[in-house]
């Protein structure tokens, strides 16, 4: 019985197979950087779906005799009309092209393709060149043409051919080893189609972005040559790590824009070397002047970049430890991929490497989709706040109010204050900011109460808060409820929830600056004031990591608000896990002798002898921080001289250290927002004064650069 079945269906293949019968064979070439497997589910995109099928009086001169990317020799006795088409970046180049409508069949990946039409999403999937095809489907759709990659037989890629040779189905493989091959597929498949005019107009264009491309690259001098490494996000930071090198479309990207690709230096056996950290550190390690890393998604990508930025092994790697470590996303959603979309991927890669001579990417990506694609250009923009919070704008927000004069100084450094249309009630003390922008209406704030009336009167279209957490959460979480009642987004800033975000404080502001940079289309901007702020972000942790262990010191952070003053209860307030204060000074190379303990607050509070008992004998230094001067200097002088704190061994060895840290004084150091690499270097000069240099100097050089002011 079962082989009456199996002769059966053997059979009815064959039936099939005599109905599809037709002239030519090939073979093809691709490569793994467009391989992962795209999950998200694409959105109904009104795109080339909507131009018509290009009607022409031309007909496709025939026979026509090519030679496809595998080298092979390939004949076209007739004009194409049913064709399967395997991969997403030549089904797109089809559907410019205006010959959708023979596409019968796709491959798997495709439906997730946003630039594709609809209804070629809807056609029935084969299979595809990486785990091969389902040949009963492709014989039932009776096909006169494949179009599949070619990955060198790699994959399913060789077998596909084959197996199409024996049916007798042509096939044309493709591939790209460089960006001027995607020029010469489009030029390709306008011949086989009869649509030469609509070929040449896009490849005219791509030519056109390519020339300007090596005119700038030209230009850049010498001495501005920059050594790059292109890397694949990898699961395990330490490796194995895929670097990108010759043979690779996508590497050789680093040379066409006018820098060099590190990789070339060496030989490898193929385009996608594995290699540990260890090794990359070895061959590469004081050469690498920028490190880009690149994935098919975009959380992924992100957590990459961060968990790169923040491994202290990485920090041997030049790029990582002057702040030039960038992400790109990559595939069938981004730009970075084969097909026409390749050349908005160069100039992405070229504004990353050289933003100083490249003109941004979005224009150019806005004309190949609105003129080729028939897409009118919008690019949502989706960013994570600092609890998590993944948050999506569709457009640039335009009225924004802000609750936090933090986080209103990094608008200002991006050049977008003018948005702001309300702000908290503490925000006009900040004198970093314009009048005009302390002058806003005042909303209220998180402590002590938002004026929901006030708000909805000026409708904005983003509120920005901070987020503190301890005795304010209660305060945050009403702005974020409420907000989402009257249907405005929020974005809240401030001490990470670390376990979503993987950053920490302070870091995290340098994360909250590029997260504003994407929501505001200023990414450029942010990204110099971030890399100048990386830079000595890193500089403190190398110098932190070069003190010895015999030099190393205890800690303890008060607060001077609980010493002196109508808060002052005697109950002490120290800084403990999750606070700025706290973590900087083990960021800068010391103990904070707090976190011998679990409190369950990070601001928790301990009377004068609880704290004697806690920490009496331990604290080498004694650090109180203040936001008042007055208040600041009032309280170290009673610590220093009530006898009762003398039996803390950094008040009896004259180790006490009063930091003033606020974000509305200009004589004060800062731990949010684009200051706070002040107050790394005011807590790291207070605790090693040998080690650190003052913080002033830093300071004056980022008021002028930044916020166009003198220190």
């Amino acid at each position: 019985m079962k082989s009456s079945k199996r002769f059966l269906a053997l059979l009815v293949l064959s039936v099939l197979v005599f109905s599809v019968f037709s002239a030519g064979c090939i073979n093809q070439n691709y490569q793994t950087e467009t391989t992962s497997k795209v999950t998200a589910k694409s959105s109904t995109t009104q795109s080339i779906q909507e131009q018509k099928p290009e009607t022409t009086t031309s007909k496709a001169k025939y026979l026509i005799t090519l030679t496809d990317f595998a080298g092979r020799t390939v004949t076209i006795e007739k004009p194409p009309k049913r064709v399967i088409v395997l991969t997403s970046y030549w089904a797109e180049i089809l559907c410019i092209l205006g010959v959708q409508d023979k596409i019968v069949g796709i491959g798997k990946y495709i439906p997730y393709d946003p630039y594709i039409p609809d209804d070629v999403k809807k056609k029935p999937v084969v299979g595809s060149s990486f785990k091969g095809l389902n040949w009963e489907t492709v014989a039932s759709l009776n096909p006169d043409l494949i179009i599949v990659d070619w990955y060198g037989g790699k994959y399913k890629d060789a077998e596909t051919i084959k197996k199409a040779e024996e049916l007798r189905i042509p096939v044309i493989a493709l591939s790209a080893k460089s960006v001027e091959d995607n020029i010469k597929v489009i030029e390709l498949l306008g011949k086989v189609f009869g649509k030469e005019e609509k070929a040449e107009e896009l490849a005219s264009w791509m030519k056109e972005k390519l020339d300007e491309v090596n005119r700038i690259a030209s230009q850049i001098p010498a001495d501005k040559k920059k050594n790059v490494l292109l890397i694949s996000a990898p699961k395990d930071i330490g490796g194995p790590i895929t670097v990108y090198a010759k043979g690779s479309a996508w590497a050789s990207i680093i040379e066409l824009v006018g820098a060099h690709n590190l990789a070339f230096d060496k030989k490898f056996d193929t385009q996608w070397p594995k290699l540990d950290l260890e090794k990359i550190i070895a061959y590469w390690g004081d050469k690498a002047d920028v490190i880009i890393v690149t994935s098919f998604s975009q959380d992924k990508l992100e957590k990459a970049v961060n968990d790169i930025k923040n491994d202290p092994r990485w920090r041997e790697i030049k790029a990582v430890k002057e702040g030039h470590v960038y992400g790109i996303l990559a595939g069938s959603k981004a730009f970075l991929d084969w097909g026409p979309r390749i050349i908005v991927g160069v100039y992405q890669i070229g504004g990353l490497i050289y933003p100083e001579y490249y003109p941004e990417w979005k224009p150019i990506a806005k004309e190949l989709l609105e003129k080729f694609y028939g897409v009118k250009y919008e690019a949502p923009v989706t960013v994570m706040d600092s609890m998590g919070r993944k948050v999506t704008f569709e457009k640039v927000p335009e009225r924004i109010v802000v609750l936090s004069s933090y986080w209103a100084e990094v608008m200002y450094c991006l050049g977008v204050a003018d948005k702001i249309v309300g702000i908290d009630k503490y925000t006009p003390y900040d004198k970093f900011l314009p009048k005009s922008i302390r002058e806003k209406p005042k909303v209220g704030s998180t402590y002590s109460g938002i004026n929901w009336e006030t708000v909805a009167s000026l409708n904005p279209d983003l509120i920005i808060m901070g987020r503190w957490k301890g005795s304010f959460t209660s305060g945050e979480q009403n702005v974020i409820e409420k907000s989402k009642e009257l249907g405005f987004k929020v974005l809240a800033f401030g001490i990470p929830d670390s376990n979503v975000t993987g950053t920490k404080m302070p870091y995290e502001n340098i994360r909250i600056i590029r997260v504003l940079g994407k929501v505001f289309d200023k990414e450029r901007r942010a990204e110099k004031l971030a890399s100048f702020l990386e830079k000595y972000y890193n500089e403190a942790l190398d110098i932190a990591s070069k003190i010895p262990a015999d030099k190393k010191k205890n800690v303890l952070i008060i607060y001077g608000s609980s010493i002196v003053g109508k808060y002052a209860t005697g109950a002490i307030s120290i800084s403990y896990k999750g606070s700025a204060y706290a973590e900087t000074a083990e960021l800068v190379g010391a103990h904070n002798v707090a976190f011998d303990y679990n409190f369950s607050t990070q601001y928790p509070k301990l009377d004068l002898e609880k704290l004697i008992a806690y920490f009496g004998d331990k604290t080498d230094v004694l650090i109180v921080v203040d936001w008042d001067a007055k208040r600041l200097n009032e309280a170290v002088e009673k610590i220093k001289s009530d006898p009762a704190w003398q039996e803390i061994k950094a008040v009896k060895e004259g180790n006490v250290v009063g930091i003033l840290v606020s974000s509305w004084s200009k004589d004060a150091a800062a731990l949010y927002g684009p200051r706070f690499i002040t107050g790394i270097y005011a807590f790291g000069h207070a605790i090693y004064p040998e080690y650190y240099p003052d913080w002033k100097p830093i300071y004056e050089e980022l008021l002028k650069r930044f916020y166009n002011m003198e220190g």
